[in-house]
């Protein structure tokens, strides 16, 4: 007896199962097409439109609404910056000597739901206009509350090629 509602226990945890993955399998026929390279790039391009904006206004909480809540800078010979306050003291600490930042992207690709990897280079230039430096770039941007917005961004001082 008691083998007998054992398997019948399972067999109807099994039909269950079978069930929710079946629904499962047919949600996903409704969901939309995944993101194509070339949709990831206007996604992150319109964003580093934001950024360089909100750089040349000295807007330091503005740059950090970019990111996400849990997001972490990695600037080089630097200890990680993590979450809003920490990001906007980072980059409040660059107004001054960096009038301006230009950021191009190299690739942007999708990869998952909700998550774009982005290679890019950027130039930093002083109030005159000059370059100041630069380097390259990897950034993960992550879709929270319907904005992509930065989850890691890590760079290296160096050349821009």
């Amino acid at each position: 007896m008691k083998t007998f509602a054992m398997r019948a226990t399972g067999g109807l945890a099994g039909l269950a199962a079978a069930t929710a993955l079946a629904s499962c399998a047919a949600a996903e026929t409704d969901a939309p097409a995944a993101m194509t390279a070339d949709e990831a790039r206007a996604a992150v391009e319109a964003q580093n439109e934001r950024f360089e904006a909100f750089f040349a206004a000295d807007d330091a909480e503005g740059l950090a609404s970019l990111y996400t809540e849990t997001g972490r800078l990695v600037p080089p010979d630097a200890p990680d910056m993590v979450g809003a306050e920490a990001i906007a003291a980072y980059w409040t600490g660059a107004f001054g000597v960096i009038e301006t930042v230009d950021l191009v992207t190299d690739e942007a690709l999708p990869v998952g739901e909700g998550y774009i990897t982005e290679r890019a280079h950027v130039t930093l230039y002083d109030a005159d206009g000059e370059a100041l430096g630069g380097g390259k770039a990897v950034l993960l941007w992550a879709l929270e509350d319907g904005e992509w917005k930065m989850h890691w961004d890590a760079w290296n001082n160096g050349p821009v090629e």
